[in-house]
Parts: C-alpha cells; structure tokens; sequence
C-alpha cells in the first residue's frame, strides 16, 4: 500500500511537470503569433482583450514609473532643503555674536543717535546696566573683608553666590537685547539702503563699518537661501498636488502592480488560448512558423504522455483498491473462523449441560423409587 501510494504521488508530480511544460509551450505559441500577427488577426474577442490587456500593463507600468520618479524627485528635493537648511542655521549662529556686536554699537552711547525704532531696546538697557551697575556694588561690599561669626560669613557667601547668578541672568538679557537690537538694525539698513549713522570716534566707526558688512553678507546669504528653499517647497508641493488618487503614493504603486501582475496573468492565459487554438484552427496555422509547429507537436506528444500517466495512475489505484478488497477478504474469513469456533464451542457447551439435565432426570427417578419403599 504505501509504495502504491509513494507511486501515485511521483506519477501525480510527473502529470503536474507535464502540464505546466504544455502551458508554457502554448503560452509562448500564442505569444509569438499574437505580437507577430497583432490584435486583428487573432479569433472572437481574443484581438479585444489582446489590446485592452497590454494597454492597462503599460498604463499601470508607466503610472508606477511616473509615482516612483515624483517620489525620487521629492527625496532630493527633501536633501537639497535639509542642506540648506545647515547652511542657515551656519549663516544664523555665525550671525547672533555678530548682531550682538552690532546692536551694543547702536544702543551704546558712542552713536551720536539711535533709530527711534530702537528706543525701546536703549532704555531697556539702560535698565538691564542700572542693575548690572547695582548688583556689582553689592557684591564688592559683601567681598570686603569683615569680622563676624561664621554664621555670619556662610550669609555672606550665599548672597554673593545668589548676586553672580543675577549678574549672569542680566548679561544674558542684555546679549538678548542687543540680539534683537542688532538685527532689526540690520533690518533697518537694508530697508533704508543707505550708509548707518556715524560713531563719533573714527575707530569704532570703522569696526561698526565692519560688522555692519558681515552682517548684510551673512544676512544676504541667508535671503538667498530662504529663497532657494521656498523654490525647492513650492516643487515639491507642486509634485504633491500632482498626485491624482487618494491613496498615499506607496499605497498607489502596490495597487498597480498588483493590477499590472493580474493582467499579466490574464494575458498569460489569453496566450495559452491562441496557442491551443492554433493546434486546431487552419487559420492561425496557416501563419505558423516551423519553430511553432514543433512547439505544438510537443503539446501533442505532452497529452499522450498526460493520458498515458493518467492510465497508469488508474492501474495503480485499481491494484491498491484489490489489495483492499484481498485484505477485506482476508479479514472477514478470519472473523467466519472466529466464529465457527464459537459455536464448536457452543455445541460442546450445549451437550455437557444435555448430559447434566439427563443425569439429574436419572437422579431424580431413583429417588422417586427410594421413597416408595420407604
């Protein structure tokens, strides 16, 4: 049984091998007459799907290239964005100690006058300084040297600790200050498009003159940046809007490809069609080729051998199904055996209780004699 079994499974996978070489052999027979003698010349409705199934492959096919080549666009315009973006935040910490310098040079009392937008930031510092002003005193007087008890010193210490925190915190407000002052500075410059008030000390005219180039430089490369990245996001957003689907665009790629992967199939199948049909109607094999003919006689050869191996399984199974009928047998007449012993047995058993019956009949006449004498 299990090599009738082992034989079936190798004649089932012969059958299977056969018969996919038979597909593909018609598959590339119809293939080759239906790209040879186009979609006119092919029978019934076979010319129609012919067309419509190549058309929707190339659709797809270009739609999936198109998607991929946005897509690819749009990661470079993404790199090309993130590089200008360094190159700003470069320009913008190059720039802050720069509008620091710059807005201490306009908010200090060396310039003759201050752009009446910036009078809010001079008072401020003027304020910020006051209390800068302030908070030194103070910790001069508590760094004299004085008596007292340790207490008293550990006091002092603290305070002088909590002062510097408060001086820090002011020079970081007044950088912050002069930050802000600098660069709307700057802003004002390049709106006015004209030279900047002048120092009255021709010394820090010259390095104001200075700074205030490098900061129209830097702030100059950083417009252009800002422009360049505006132009780089305005593409890819105009790639994005040209996205026609609701899908995400990965999303969309799969959705063709599987439909361009179903309709290759359905052409594969298409194919195995007109080369079947060729085996038999005369006006496809009046357009077969030599090479063709072959092919086709090889699907011949590969039903012969498809019927053959289909007689053969049939042979095997109907061994396997004697040999279970042969078992069958085997075990019925094995149980008949069981059984006629059985009722030997029973007969033996059915003579000896016979035999017990008469003997205790006998029995019981003596007896009945017995007591009569009595």
């Amino acid at each position: 049984m299990d090599e009738g079994r082992r034989t079936i499974r190798e004649l089932n996978e012969k059958r299977r091998e056969t018969l996919l070489f038979k597909t593909r052999t018609l598959e590339d027979v119809g293939r080759s007459l239906a790209e040879r003698l186009g979609e006119s010349s092919l029978p019934g409705q076979q010319g129609n799907y012919y067309r419509r199934f190549k058309q929707e492959i190339a659709d797809s096919e270009a739609s999936v290239e198109s998607i991929q080549e946005s897509l690819r666009r749009i990661k470079e315009l993404d790199e090309e964005i993130a590089i200008k973006k360094l190159e700003k935040a470069d320009r913008e910490e190059e720039t802050a100690p720069l509008y620091i310098q710059l807005g201490s040079y306009v908010l200090d009392a060396h310039f003759n006058q201050v752009p009446r937008e910036l009078y809010l930031y001079k008072r401020q510092q003027a304020l910020f300084l006051d209390r800068s002003a302030s908070f030194k005193q103070r910790l001069l007087a508590l760094e004299e040297p004085g008596g007292g008890s340790g207490f008293l010193w550990f006091g002092r210490a603290i305070q002088r600790a909590v002062i510097r925190r408060a001086l820090k915190k002011i020079e970081k407000q007044l950088d912050q200050l002069r930050y802000l002052g600098g660069e709307q500075y700057a802003g004002i410059m390049e709106k006015a498009a004209g030279p900047a008030e002048s120092a009255g000390d021709p010394v820090e005219e010259d390095k104001f003159s200075i700074i205030l180039r490098d900061v129209r430089a830097k702030r100059q490369n950083m417009a252009e940046l800002d422009a360049a990245i505006e132009v780089l996001e305005q593409e890819k957003n105009r790639i994005r809007r040209s996205f026609q689907f609701k899908e995400k665009p990965k999303r969309r790629i799969k959705i063709l490809k599987e439909r361009a992967r179903k309709r290759h199939r359905d052409l594969l199948e298409l194919y195995g069609k007109v080369g079947e049909a060729a085996g038999s109607d005369p006006v496809l094999q009046k357009y077969l080729e030599d090479e063709e003919k072959r092919a086709l006689e090889k699907v011949r050869q590969y039903d012969r051998d498809m019927e053959e191996n289909n007689r053969e399984i049939g042979r095997v199974e109907t061994a396997m199904a004697i040999d279970r009928e042969q078992k069958k047998i085997a075990r019925f007449e094995r149980a008949v055996d069981g059984e006629k012993k059985r009722a030997l047995n029973s007969e033996k058993n059915i003579a000896e209780l016979n035999r017990k019956i008469a003997e205790a009949h006998k029995r019981i006449g003596e007896l009945s004699e017995l007591s009569i004498i009595l």
